[in-house]
């Protein structure tokens, strides 16, 4: 599955944009795959109720099951921050 990260995502990525990953059950695992490889700053980043929203194949997760959201092989995950009101 390739996952996609945009914005200020990118500053806790190490600079990556996308990254390929093994098969994840489900959101959550996915999250704890990529804290694996970016480390614990992501996880508090994306996490964090006001900051990141995911998408799964362009729906959004919040009405797919949120962290519970079930993941196939072939998905694209992308990882957004929020906008800030100007």
């Amino acid at each position: 599955m390739k996952v996609l990260f945009y914005g200020n995502v990118i500053e806790y990525t190490n600079g990556d944009k996308s990254l390929e990953i093994e098969h994840c059950a489900g959101l959550r695992e996915l999250i704890n795959k990529l804290c694996d490889h970016y480390g614990d700053r992501l996880k508090d980043f994306i996490l964090n109720d006001e900051t990141c929203f995911f998408l799964v194949n362009g729906k959004g997760t919040m009405m797919t099951g949120g962290l519970n959201t079930k993941l196939q092989s072939d998905d694209k995950i992308e990882i957004l921050p929020f906008a800030e009101a100007g």
